[in-house]
């Protein structure tokens, strides 16, 4: 269950919310606040999910309450629940999840928990991930240290360095290309993969790729003094070579 904690001066808006809120069968209300100083003295107690809060509140501004709750370790998710829209540019300046204009619809309010409920599972879905991540890298490193993890899908995969031809850098994910064919998700940093490897195999030649030397069947003269690498895959992938890292490449491969 998703707990919901409800901040709002006026008592017949929070008894229409929670009324709206408790018609969902995945919420629970956890506690109900009249002011800012009152729920920010409840939250260690009552540990919500979620913050229904209204923004005009009679002791301190709304915006202000979200951004000191925000502060917290595991802070909750801030639906802003008010009359006024002229708050909204702020409340999405800090990550709100929603935002309720009163007087609340019993569709509206439906649809702010939903997506509550959809980015919730989500978020359980990665921590789970996150923790099997964890658990299969460390029984590898303990068991099988030549061995690495890598996400398949929904899949988590123990693989042999060998079967990496080379890796790649986009954005915040690694992929790694496989003899098999397969490309497969490294739940990491390329450079927390690149110490993994063995350096005298696994080299880096560009800040987004990493390469396995013996899948180099070509080094191609590129524009103005670079170069690229042909792979030895199904695609015959061009890989770029760095200038920071063309003098080391030049020593390794002997060209």
């Amino acid at each position: 269950m998703i707990r919901a904690l409800l901040v709002d001066d006026e008592p017949p808006a929070r008894e229409e919310l929670r009324f709206l809120i408790t018609q969902h069968k995945d919420f629970v209300i956890c506690g109900e606040a009249g002011g800012g100083v009152e729920v920010l003295e409840m939250y260690e107690m009552v540990k919500p999910d979620v913050i229904f809060l209204d923004i005009q509140l009679w002791d301190l501004d709304g915006v202000e309450v979200a951004r000191l709750l925000l502060k917290k370790p595991n802070p909750p998710w801030i639906i802003f629940a008010t009359a006024y829209d002229s708050y909204a540019v702020q409340a999405f300046e800090l990550n709100a999840i929603d935002y309720l204009l009163k007087p609340f619809t019993e569709e509206r309010v439906a649809a702010t928990l939903d997506r509550i409920v959809e980015r919730w599972n989500l978020k359980e879905k990665e921590e789970k991930y996150s923790s099997l991540e964890k658990l299969v890298q460390q029984l590898v490193l303990q068991q099988r240290p030549n061995r690495l993890v890598a996400w398949k899908g929904e899949r988590l995969l123990v693989i042999s360095p060998e079967e990496i031809i080379y890796a790649e850098a986009q954005g915040h994910q690694v992929w790694l290309q496989r003899v098999s064919g397969d490309r497969l998700k490294f739940p990491g940093t390329l450079q927390e993969l690149q110490n993994r490897l063995d350096p005298q195999r696994f080299r880096r030649v560009h800040r987004s790729f990493l390469v396995n030397i013996d899948f180099v069947s070509e080094v191609a003269p590129y524009f103005h003094g670079s170069y690229r690498l042909l792979m030895r895959d199904n695609y015959r992938t061009e890989v770029p070579v760095g200038r920071t890292y063309l003098k080391e490449l030049r020593e390794t491969l002997g060209f």
